[in-house]
């Protein structure tokens, strides 16, 4: 298996709804394609198949965030999912990296280096 990584590529919304679907996450097509549109994004390729991508949002000066690392579920634990992160942590290295998160997947975060941090807000749209 040799996976490919492309950098803000051609996206394709029903795929990557897809992805989102496979690990239980309900997403609509044109604001997820929206979102993906105003972010950094990068897709990782098995052959012609998207398996899994990863976005942040930055300045490029102080402040990176980054959400939505996602890989299908039967490629996980193959290296995919370090490598989007690895991707993501170089190109932004210069800025303060936030990212959010699934409680069970905190300990993958951990190993880059990232700590839980107790002053972060949010306000959900409505």
């Amino acid at each position: 298996m040799k996976i490919n990584y492309i950098e803000n590529g051609e996206l394709d919304a029903e795929k990557i709804v897809s992805i989102f679907s496979s690990v239980g996450w309900k997403r609509d097509i044109n604001t997820i394609c929206k979102a993906f549109k105003g972010s950094y994004y990068i897709l990782a390729y098995n052959g012609e198949d998207l398996v899994g991508f990863a976005r942040a949002i930055s300045d490029d000066y102080c402040y990176t965030g980054i959400y939505d690392v996602i890989v299908v579920p039967e490629l996980q634990g193959k290296g995919i999912g370090k490598q989007l992160v690895t991707l993501l942590m170089e190109k932004f290295k210069h800025t303060t990296i936030y990212l959010t998160y699934t409680e069970e997947k905190d300990t993958f975060y951990e190993k880059f280096g990232f700590q839980k941090i107790n002053n972060a807000m949010r306000m959900l749209k409505n």
